[in-house]
């Protein structure tokens, strides 16, 4: 698996360059920051001509290549059919070889069975969060892009999210403000400020007292492995 971004400039994006081979990123970056523009970018949601996959051109692939190379998980479930339940949802996504019975085994995994029958329009954030993650590993692309899938979740739930995440099969985008989450998964971290790169390197060169003080300053304080906004 080879993502090329090649000097990649929108209305909010500088100049963004970057090879992804083989491995799993995070991208990190404040609100604004350009993280899901460039994810839209790169599954040609936002059409541009910069993005290479396994050295194809992305805005030049059909629709079913795109869906067998790159996915993109949005952070927000939006449904245009308003009677659509989860488990109709839910097989809509089953592309690229998933076998059906992965939807039951996800829905057990993150217990969400008993909405097996729910009205998407009835879920809870948290719920919708959970059901767009199952979409996206259903799709089971060569590479899929989850913005924010801790979101809105109880602490359980972000720990199953962080074991399904850290599951070797297929490669994956993890965009995400959960410095903590970021640590502990341990992929490459790019951090984006204003929509420009300006850190790309591994986890443990990002997370360096001294790296912390210049992307952050004051605001975040380190307790052992830990990270927590410093309100002092």
């Amino acid at each position: 698996m080879k993502l090329e971004v090649n000097n990649l400039s929108t209305a909010f994006l500088k100049n963004i360059s970057l090879c992804i081979e083989d491995e799993n990123v995070v991208i990190l970056g404040s609100n604004g920051a350009g993280k899901t523009t460039l994810a839209k970018c790169i599954v040609n949601l936002e059409e541009c001509s910069d993005i290479y996959f396994n050295d194809l051109q992305v805005s030049k692939m059909s629709a079913k290549q795109r869906a067998v190379n790159l996915n993109f998980i949005p952070s927000k479930l939006e449904v245009y059919d308003e009677y659509i339940d989860v488990e109709e949802f839910l097989e809509l996504s089953i592309l690229n070889g998933s076998p059906r019975e992965d939807l039951d085994k996800f829905l057990q995994e993150l217990g969400l069975h008993h909405l097996k029958n729910k009205s998407t329009r009835f879920l809870s954030s948290g719920e919708s969060q959970m059901v767009l993650f199952i979409s996206g590993l259903l799709q089971n692309s060569h590479l899929s892009i989850y913005d924010e899938p801790t979101a809105n979740l109880d602490n359980d739930k972000k720990i199953k999210i962080y074991q399904m995440l850290r599951n070797p099969n297929k490669h994956k985008i993890v965009i995400t403000h959960d410095l903590n989450l970021a640590y502990r998964l341990g992929f490459r971290i790019i951090y984006l400020q204003n929509g420009e790169k300006i850190f790309d390197g591994t986890k443990d060169e990002f997370f360096k007292d001294e790296n912390l003080s210049f992307i952050f300053g004051d605001s975040i304080k380190r307790v052992d492995d830990f990270f927590m906004v410093n309100f002092q």
